[in-house]
């Protein structure tokens, strides 16, 4: 009988995650990689915006450091989840988190920013 030759089949690709974001109690915010590809596209820091009337967060980000950028820091196995601390911003606005809240992001084309409606 002659030799079959065996050819392994493609390995699966991993399904791909939605963006998540969270804004944990301490005031870090927190989004896994599928959010900082599709939003944030190799920036490095992030300015932050809040607007009190609609309660929304607004992250812009930065592939440079400016005088109001924050750090986008990787954490976690594997580098796959990425944090910013907006404690400064979460103080100065008075906002109050009792646990970390997940959020759902949004782009917004006008002003160029990530939004996070709490």
């Amino acid at each position: 009988m002659p030799f079959e030759k065996f050819v392994p089949a493609k390995k699966a690709t991993k399904a791909q995650k939605a963006p998540v974001v969270k804004m944990l109690k301490g005031g870090q915010i927190s989004f896994n990689a599928a959010a900082y590809e599709q939003y944030m596209k190799g920036a490095t820091h992030i300015e932050l915006y809040y607007d009190s009337t609609s309660k929304k967060i607004g992250l812009q980000p930065k592939k440079y450091k400016t005088k109001a950028a924050f750090k986008i820091r990787t954490v976690g196995k594997g580098k796959a989840t990425y944090r910013v601390n907006a404690k400064p911003l979460v103080e100065h606005y008075d906002i109050r988190l009792e646990e970390k809240v997940a959020l759902t992001p949004t782009w917004n084309d006008a002003e160029n920013l990530m939004e996070l409606t709490l």
